[in-house]
């Protein structure tokens, strides 16, 4: 078993933990160095992080690969954790460092399956057509730039107010908003004349565009990898929406976004435990 061994400044630090969220006692005993009190606190935060990395990689393999790195991570460095800020805003901003210098993933140069415009001739089951609406509004993410993406992630779809956000990528509540606003701007645009979604004057539906990416192999009913594994939506688990939206496209963005599956994968469990010693 591995011990971190604070030294007595942080300990000082870390009582009585006043202002943090997590739960001390969890946080005190992986500090001290108990594994099972750092397992317990890693799977507090596992799937947080996973569905942001699925949004970043747009391919749950990806996703689930970059969220081993981050936890390692958080694993390796939580000796270096002083008491100074809240353990969520420290270990969030490990995630925001880590996917901001990431290799790319091989699905962060795909582009967006034009919209079909042409009547879907098959039936296709329910499953199937959620799995390309969740598919396809993950995918528009990618005309993004990884900074634009992880902060309209962060922001918008989850809801983190501007001096959260602020911190996290370690620049003003301003600049934040702005970069903020640019990612809403920019990913309005790419949006505009295409889903039908967020505005019912588009062309794009996704039935059609269901008939398009079963024909190309990228929707399988056998194995469908975005409508699963999940018990609720991510308006269901953000708690508090900060942000009004200035106008119905922009509302509709949202509420398309946060209408996707927050992911719980199994595998996460299994990555934490498997983590060396």
């Amino acid at each position: 078993m591995v011990y971190f061994y604070p030294t007595e400044e942080a300990k000082l630090k870390l009582i009585p933990m006043q202002g943090l969220e997590d739960d001390p006692v969890l946080l005190q005993g992986a500090i001290a160095g108990d594994r099972k009190y750092l397992e317990l606190l890693l799977k507090k935060h596992q799937d947080f992080i996973y569905n942001i990395a699925l949004r970043l990689y747009l391919n749950p393999d990806d996703a689930l690969d970059a969220t081993q790195e981050v936890l390692i991570k958080v694993f390796t460095k939580l000796n270096t954790f002083q008491g100074n800020s809240q353990f969520k805003t420290w270990l969030y901003r490990i995630v925001v460092n880590h996917f901001l210098n990431a290799p790319k993933g091989k699905y962060e140069m795909t582009h967006v399956v034009e919209p079909s415009f042409e009547e879907a001739e098959e039936e296709f089951s329910e499953a199937e057509v959620e799995e390309v609406r969740i598919l396809c509004a993950t995918a528009m993410l990618m005309c993004l730039s990884r900074e634009q993406r992880l902060i309209y992630i962060i922001g918008e779809i989850f809801g983190a107010d501007h001096n959260l956000g602020a911190e996290l990528f370690s620049i003003s509540p301003s600049n934040y908003r702005v970069k903020l606003h640019r990612a809403r701007e920019d990913l309005k645009t790419y949006v505009s004349g295409k889903c039908g979604l967020v505005d019912s004057r588009n062309p794009c539906r996704c039935p059609k565009k269901t008939r398009v990416m079963v024909k190309m192999g990228l929707v399988d009913k056998q194995n469908l990898r975005f409508n699963t594994s999940f018990t609720t939506k991510v308006q269901d688990w953000v708690k508090e929406q900060r942000f009004d939206a200035r106008n119905e496209v922009e509302k509709k963005m949202k509420e398309l976004f946060q209408d996707s599956p927050f992911q719980i994968r199994k595998d996460l469990e299994r990555l934490i435990d498997s983590i060396p010693t």
